[in-house]
């Protein structure tokens, strides 16, 4: 394990992610229903195709990160990907931040900065057996198919948050797996991938999780504005990381009374923060319309 490295690429990944995810918002964000005429159309978009390449790459920055430190410290740097989108879309055409808004980038930072500070040293995690990544990933795929078909018959705003909130915990739960998957070549090479459960049925796992997570992306992206399913993404993703990275892989997390409460106090923090530099992201409409203004970026 090797923070000084993993902690960079964890922050560089955060970096592609918040500059891709301005972008793929404006191609899909057009109605208050979902479409999926419209969704499957993304795919003749150049923008938003060159968007989807750059979440692969920060995918793959967050592979190398988490193959080199922790779940539990690497997940939870996804949400300084919230500054670089309200910095991204300021710069392609969307309102400029304002002092409230670097008061809500240092909320962010310093909520993370707090997490890690009582999350101390974990130590390295174990891949468990190749039924409880299956048991895992089924489990996991049913939460976020009840949370999005919870709200169907609710508003577009409150829809957007949970399609959301729900992708943020398949990603997360995502994380964890490629951050067993690590563990796997570390003891066994990276045939061990494909010849062991431990190693294919992750790998199926990961497939599965990041298909639906990107298609409830869209879909959230499709229904609401960022103000409502960023900070929900955002907030779900580390914290399903963190759970599943202690359950799962055994990461050692302090668990007494004080630091559960400190663990509370920095995700509020960080939501908080979140909220309001969301509110910031939506800069144009698909169609390069003017930018949104402040009264309508919670509206729908």
């Amino acid at each position: 394990m090797s923070l000084v490295v993993a902690v960079p690429l964890g922050v560089g990944s955060a970096l592609v992610y918040g500059t891709s995810i301005v972008f793929q918002h404006r191609e899909s964000h057009t109605a208050r229903e979902e479409n999926a005429r419209h969704l499957l159309g993304l795919l003749k978009q150049p923008m938003w195709l060159a968007a989807v390449i750059g979440d692969f790459l920060g995918f793959m920055l967050n592979a190398a990160a988490l193959a080199a430190g922790p779940v539990v410290i690497i997940q939870p740097l996804v949400v300084l990907m919230l500054p670089v989108a309200l910095v991204v879309g300021w710069l392609t055409g969307g309102p400029r931040p304002q002092r409230i808004d670097y008061l809500g980038s240092l909320a962010i930072v310093g909520g993370l900065s707090g997490f890690l500070i009582l999350i101390g040293t974990p130590g390295e995690g174990h891949a468990p057996k190749a039924r409880y990544f299956a048991l895992t990933v089924l489990i996991v795929l049913g939460i976020a198919a009840l949370m999005s078909l919870s709200v169907r018959s609710r508003g577009a705003v409150v829809r957007g948050a949970m399609y959301g909130a729900a992708a943020g915990v398949l990603f997360g739960t995502l994380g964890v797996f490629v951050d067993g998957l690590s563990d796997v070549v570390s003891h066994r090479g990276y045939f061990g991938l494909v010849s062991t459960g431990r190693g294919v049925i992750p790998l199926i796992g990961i497939v599965l999780l990041g298909s639906a997570g990107i298609v409830l992306t869209q879909v959230s992206f499709q229904v609401g504005k960022l103000a409502a399913t960023l900070p929900a993404n955002t907030a779900t993703d580390p914290f399903t990381a963190v759970l599943l990275g202690a359950i799962l892989l055994h990461e050692h997390i302090p668990l007494s009374a004080a630091h559960l409460l400190g663990y509370a106090l920095c995700l509020a923090v960080v939501t908080l923060g979140a909220i309001q530099l969301a509110q910031d992201t939506v800069a144009n409409h698909p169609d390069g319309a003017n930018p949104v203004q402040p009264a309508d970026r919670l509206s729908e």
